[in-house]
């Protein structure tokens, strides 16, 4: 393998243009790591990912529309209720507008050496409690099931919505041969990311034994 890459891709909406663009990415990838079938299952990783960034910021800009108090739990649940509705009938490319003019986008960033990949989804909103409570919940109950079905049935009542995409993730990693702990969820700096970590040598050191993060 080559010296370290690096790659970004910029998104507002994930619109067919920007799903190829990463798809073809990670078709290159697989070939370059010679890892049959890690192309498909990387691209379908961080395109949940990304959706879930792009949702966040436009429930972050429907929300300010709409002045929907964030420190208010019943406020915020209200918000809730009416963002999923309006989401459903969203037309994204009208919206995409709105995300530009309060400079709301998600950066993938790519960076491959001869030791590991690392992916990082980031979008520029952050998380309310209640929100990070419910990721971290949904992560730790997708550790420990098999497949979809089963997380369906213990947790799919309680996950809102996102728990069955968290899941994927986490399964789609172990799918890879790869150990899904090392997948976090933090927010700092006025950020949230989702980052991925794939060890590609057996000398390699962690992250979270070398950096410190909000995982």
């Amino acid at each position: 393998m080559s010296a370290e890459k690096k790659t970004e891709f910029l998104v507002h909406i994930l619109d067919d243009a920007a799903r190829e663009k990463l798809k073809n990415f990670f078709n290159d990838l697989e070939a370059e790591l010679e890892r049959e079938g890690m192309g498909i299952a990387l691209f379908n990783v961080v395109q949940e990912l990304v959706t879930n960034a792009v949702k966040a910021n436009v429930k972050r800009v429907f929300f300010e529309e709409n002045h929907y108090n964030l420190d208010d739990p019943s406020e915020y649940q209200r918000g809730i209720e009416d963002f999923r509705e309006f989401f459903r009938r969203l037309d994204g490319a009208a919206y995409q507008k709105n995300l530009k003019a309060m400079e709301l986008s998600v950066r993938v960033d790519v960076d491959l050496d001869h030791q590991r990949l690392l992916i990082f989804v980031r979008n520029n909103t952050i998380m309310v409690q209640e929100e990070e409570a419910r990721i971290r919940k949904n992560l730790a109950a997708a550790m420990g099931v098999k497949d979809l079905v089963e997380f369906s049935v213990h947790y799919g009542d309680e996950s809102e919505g996102n728990g069955l995409g968290l899941a994927m993730v986490v399964l789609l990693i172990k799918d890879m041969g790869f150990d899904p702990s090392f997948f976090r969820v933090y927010h700092n700096g006025g950020h949230t990311t989702a980052r991925l970590e794939f060890p590609l040598s057996a000398d390699y050191r962690p992250l979270r034994e070398s950096v410190s993060d909000s995982p």
